[in-house]
C-alpha cells in the first residue's frame, strides 16, 4: 500500500496515521536517503494492511487488561447483589 506525501507531512506523522513505526517505514523505503527530508508528492510504501501491525500486540494486551477489570467489577457487583438479596429475603420472611 502506498501513500503520496502532502505538504507538512513527515515520516513520523505518516507512521502515526498508518499505525506503524517510523523504523518500519524507513526499512521498507530504501529509496529515501534522508528520512528527515521527504518531498511533496513522493510515493511512500506504508506496508501491507493485512500484515500484523507491530503495535497491535500492545493494543490487544491493554484491551485484555480492561476486559479482566470489567469481569472483576461484574463479579463484585453480582456478589453485592446476592448479599443484598439474601438480606432482603431474610427480612421478608419475618
Amino acid at each position: 500500500m502506498y501513500y503520496t506525501t502532502q505538504p507538512g507531512d513527515s515520516l513520523y506523522t505518516i507512521s502515526m496515521q498508518h499505525k506503524t513505526t517510523l523504523q518500519h517505514l524507513i526499512n521498507i523505503n530504501p529509496q529515501i536517503s534522508n528520512p528527515n527530508m521527504i518531498r511533496v508528492g513522493e510515493k511512500i510504501e506504508v506496508g501491507n494492511p493485512w500484515v500484523l501491525n507491530p503495535w497491535r500486540g500492545n493494543e490487544w494486551r491493554m484491551g485484555m487488561e480492561e476486559y479482566q477489570k470489567g469481569i472483576e467489577e461484574y463479579r463484585k457487583g453480582r456478589a453485592e447483589y446476592r448479599k443484598g438479596r439474601k438480606e432482603q429475603l431474610k427480612y421478608k420472611k419475618r
